[in-house]
């Protein structure tokens, strides 16, 4: 846990201590352990540090995410692996990819507001049946 703030710090400049649904970076080798095999619903957070914003997006994501609580969420920097972002389409970012039992749920481009980010969280609960 403590590695996961501290790299939303380094990302960020924040500190949110009470984050649990935040796991550090996942990338091509890590892919199927944290989202093909997850049977949580998984968001991903596609962006690039150089990237405005991907920085204005990021607090509003984890904070919609911790809030929401049923779904954990994993940062993709596609600076730092080329070509396999390609195969989900992404052609800018920010770019969000809601997963669950493999399948896209949602996706979402650009820097949304929370209401708008909550919404799109909310299609999960028709996966989980909570709806």
């Amino acid at each position: 846990m403590l590695k996961s703030l501290n790299f939303i710090n380094r990302v960020t400049g924040s500190s949110l201590s009470k984050t649990r649904n935040f796991t550090s970076q996942v990338n091509k080798e890590t892919w199927d352990k944290y989202v093909v095999s997850n049977k949580k619903p998984v968001v991903i957070d596609f962006f690039a540090t150089w990237c405005p914003p991907c920085k204005q997006l990021e607090p509003v994501l984890v904070k919609a995410v911790e809030d929401y609580g049923k779904c954990e969420l994993y940062k993709y920097d596609i600076s730092e692996e080329e070509g396999f972002h390609e195969k989900f389409g992404i052609q800018s970012i920010p770019h969000v990819i809601g997963f669950h039992n493999n399948k896209i749920v949602f996706e979402f481009k650009g820097a949304i507001p929370a209401s708008q980010v909550k919404k799109h969280l909310e299609k999960f609960d028709e996966h989980l049946g909570e709806k």
